[in-house]
């Protein structure tokens, strides 16, 4: 029978029940029973007959009878050639087929029931059929199929109703089983991999296939039957290689170990299967058949294909990523899968559980096959320990271990190490000895689908318990807050009076080539301004830190272009503030700048306003000039002065404002880390240096262009009137020379000296003129395309400071693009805009 088909039993049923009415008459019943036992030990007997898949040809069949009789002896062989040839004689070909495959299987069942339950008197009453006779039966069944030469072949024996052939017992019932035997030996060494009589094994494939010359003894239900046992041989030969070294499949690393151990349980089971089996088929205790083997069977062939599907998974995997592919079959619909793969992830997780345990409570990792999902940096400076030194390996994350848990996980050892080894540290916490034993006895609630098991709340527990010890070192005796402050104050320029002072005593300093300026000069005078302003009251300590960083000078390079102030602090504290000093340094030179230029505006300022009452005698030749110059210095220091505002209070005032509350809410160190460079990002962002607003950057450094212009063109304007002040000076000073002396007034060339001198006065006051026109033009056109770029930000507040910058909308009536950007509809359309990336 081929194996993908199986027997209409309801139907089979009703036709024997037909049949034995037939026959037995009113015993039917009895012999009903009997057949149907026949044919529950040898389901092979049911054949369909016209089948050419499923029954065997007259051939093949006279064949085997042969060859089971010759097992037996030849007479018999003899004896059944005679009745085949009387067969021949009275039946059609058709028929043939049929009559001796039953009578074949009918012998093989014979051998499972017994020769007790076929000895049944059909001649007498007395257990037998009665009425009818054997005689009988055998006559009707003669005149409806033709078989009427099967009494002559087999005469019923009226003491026992045994079937004899001239004398001696020797009915296809009799016929030795070792054919069937030895098939069920193949399939014994199939299920080891090994190859046996009838079946081969692929070379490429693994899979077993039947032998070319030795299966062709064999009809199509036992081959079927026959392959169909031997794909437990294949399942269990893709199964074990993962358990051999020597096979490419062999898994690697401490994971992969624990994985083979649970493979090698599971496979110890089914030797100890196969050997029972091995067992039942040596000691004939009971009869063993291909069909028991095959229920033998049916389970361990589901659990090799389910422990090669997911082995196979398993390839080419280790650590997390191989408890990972396991995980995915716990959810399993099969609830022989899920217990099974369950068992399999617990041992290939013994590794984790250790690696856990050593890291939630010592703060160390032994991981030498690289395997854990956190790993340890080796080449890290010292400075960035709590950064860098151990991250997430996210490849190895385990997807039963959520990104929020694998965080704690990492942060507990993280803070556990940088307590011992960086502050010293080495307070032990309760809860630590309670995590290792959950650990070690409850390691399957690191992967149940619920977080609120008692391994996740110890976590819980450790982490914020480790997480507040290393907040409460360094708030406290580290005073991490106090140096923040002090980095606010001076790196950002917090403290107003001391950046004033400083500006004063450095500008004409660094107005000088960087490459003539010494670093401790610089920091002699940083320390004066520190002396003599209102920050000499500060905390020593704090101040000790501060120090004077030189930027590596270029060709061409003043001080202003490599001087920055920078904040030194020691460990714990320097771990943390190592990796955010960069970003301090860029934010102190953009403030210095603004600071440098409002402080240039200031002096031209007090220039422009000593100018007025010195250059009196000249102020009807110079008053145009001096108004556009008090007009242009005005403009620009409105601008800085309102940036300056800006950034200082708006920006820096505000964001720290938020930071403190912040820290103050903190639970864990991280958490204060988080705010403090949420922080640094909100002042990147005012002070136009982010990714983000980088755009403005151009524009704003047009305007200070424009500063230093017109602080060079005072200079220059300023000189020209001195000299015109000392011309006329001079031409006075020598008439009154002329007077003292008698000669009384001037030659004539002389005056036209002095005329020569007031034209190219007038002349030069006209360049002037037209130059502070140009400074102003450029000046306009930059403040233009910055207002625009700012009115246009996607940033909130930008458009809010481009308001503030043209209160009274001087800018937007010169510029039609602000009469678009300015409008409600636009902001409105940008702020959706915004909403929208988020």
């Amino acid at each position: 029978m081929n194996r993908n088909q199986q027997p209409n039993y309801p139907v089979i049923y009703e036709l024997l029940k037909q049949l034995c009415r037939n026959l037995a008459g009113e015993h039917s019943d009895e012999v009903l029973k009997v057949v149907t036992q026949l044919i529950s030990h040898k389901p092979n007997s049911i054949v369909a007959s016209g089948s050419s898949s499923i029954a065997a040809s007259e051939s093949s069949i006279v064949a085997r009878i042969n060859r089971r009789l010759a097992s037996r002896s030849q007479a018999s062989v003899t004896v059944f050639s005679g009745f085949y040839e009387q067969l021949i004689s009275t039946t059609e070909s058709r028929q043939r087929a049929p009559i001796l495959e039953f009578l074949l299987n009918l012998s093989e069942a014979d051998k499972c029931v017994g020769a007790s339950a076929l000895q049944i008197d059909l001649r007498h009453d007395t257990g037998g059929i009665g009425g009818g006779t054997l005689d009988s039966a055998i006559s009707k069944l003669s005149l409806d199929s033709g078989i009427g030469s099967v009494r002559a072949m087999y005469p019923v024996s009226a003491s026992n109703g045994t079937i004899v052939t001239n004398g001696n017992t020797e009915g296809v019932a009799a016929i030795s089983n070792e054919l069937e035997e030895s098939m069920i030996q193949d399939v014994i060494y199939a299920c080891t991999g090994i190859e046996g009589k009838y079946l081969r094994k692929n070379i490429v494939t693994g899979e077993f296939k039947l032998d070319h010359v030795m299966g062709r003894n064999l009809d199509t239900c036992d081959a079927g039957m026959l392959l169909r046992l031997a794909e437990v041989g294949h399942f269990y030969n893709k199964t074990v290689k993962f358990t051999d070294p020597k096979s490419d499949s062999y898994l690697t690393g401490s994971f992969g170990q624990g994985y083979i151990t649970a493979l090698l349980k599971e496979l110890t089971n089914y030797y100890g299967l196969i050997a029972n089996l091995q067992e039942a088929l040596n000691s004939r205790s009971e009869r063993m058949t291909l069909m028991r083997v095959m229920v033998w069977l049916v389970e361990p062939m589901e659990r090799l294909q389910w422990l090669s599907v997911i082995s196979e998974a398993c390839r080419e995997k280790k650590g997390g990523e191989l408890a990972s592919a396991v995980h995915k079959f716990i959810w399993h619909g099969d609830p022989m899968v899920r217990t099974m793969s369950r068992e399999l992830l617990q041992y290939a997780c013994i590794p984790l559980q250790q690696m856990l345990t050593q890291w939630l409570t010592d703060g160390k990792i032994v991981d030498p096959n690289a395997e854990f999902f956190i790993e340890k940096m080796t080449e890290v400076c010292y400075n960035r320990l709590w950064h860098d030194q151990f991250r997430l390996r996210l490849k190895m994350v385990p997807t039963f271990i959520s990104n929020a848990l694998a965080n704690q996980i990492l942060v507990i050892g993280k803070s556990i190490n940088f307590l011992r080894e960086i502050c010293k540290d080495r307070a032990p916490v309760r809860e630590r000895t309670d995590l290792s034993k959950c650990l070690s006895e409850h390691l399957e609630y690191l992967y149940s689908p619920h977080s609120n098991t008692e391994l996740h709340v110890l976590i819980d527990s450790v982490y914020l318990k480790t997480s507040k010890r290393v907040l409460d070192i360094v708030l406290g005796p580290h005073r991490l807050f106090d140096h923040l402050k002090a980095m606010r104050d001076y790196l950002l320029l917090g403290q107003g009076h001391f950046a004033d002072l400083l500006m004063e005593y450095l500008k004409e300093e660094l107005d000088r080539p960087a490459k003539d300026i010494g670093q401790q000069e610089l920091f002699m005078t940083v320390a004066e301004a520190v002396r003599k302003s209102s920050c000499e009251q500060e905390d020593p300590e704090v101040l000790n830190y501060l120090d004077v960083y030189f930027m590596c000078p270029y060709e061409g390079d003043t001080g202003w272009d490599v001087f920055c102030l920078t904040y030194k602090v020691q460990e714990p504290l320097g771990t943390l503030f190592q990796p955010v000093q960069n970003s301090y340094r860029a934010l102190f030179k953009q403030l210095w700048n603004m600071k440098r230029f409002e402080y240039i505006l200031s002096s031209i300022w007090r220039n422009q306003m000593l100018g007025a009452r010195c250059y009196k005698p000249i102020a009807s030749d110079i008053s145009v000039i001096m108004q556009l110059l008090q007009t242009c210095c005005a403009k620009m220091t409105n601008l800085i002065s309102q940036m300056q505002y800006y950034i200082l209070f708006e920006v820096i005032e505000c964001s720290w404002v938020q930071f403190s509350a912040r820290v103050g809410q903190a639970k864990a160190l991280d958490d204060v880390l988080e705010a403090h460079e949420k922080f640094l990002q909100r002042i990147r962002i005012g002070l136009f240096i982010d990714e983000s607003t980088y755009a403005l950057t151009t524009s704003l450094e047009d305007i200070f262009t424009s500063v230093r212009e017109l602080d060079q063109w005072q200079m220059n304007f300023f000189d020209l009137c001195n000299r015109e002040l000392n011309s006329r000076k001079a031409f006075e000073d020598h008439i009154r020379e002329s007077e003292v002396a008698g000669t009384y007034g001037v030659t004539a060339e002389r005056t036209l000296e002095r005329d020569e001198e007031r034209q190219q006065f007038q002349h030069q006051l006209m360049l002037c003129q037209k130059s502070i026109i140009m400074i102003g033009s450029k000046y306009e056109t930059s403040v233009h395309q910055f207002l625009y770029k700012l009115a246009s930000s996607p940033t909130e507040s930008l458009p809010q400071l481009c308001m503030r910058l043209d209160y009274n909308e001087y800018y937007k009536h010169r510029d039609s693009r602000h009469s678009t950007t300015l409008t409600f509809q636009y902001m409105r359309k940008s702020m959706a805009g915004n909403f929208g990336r988020k």
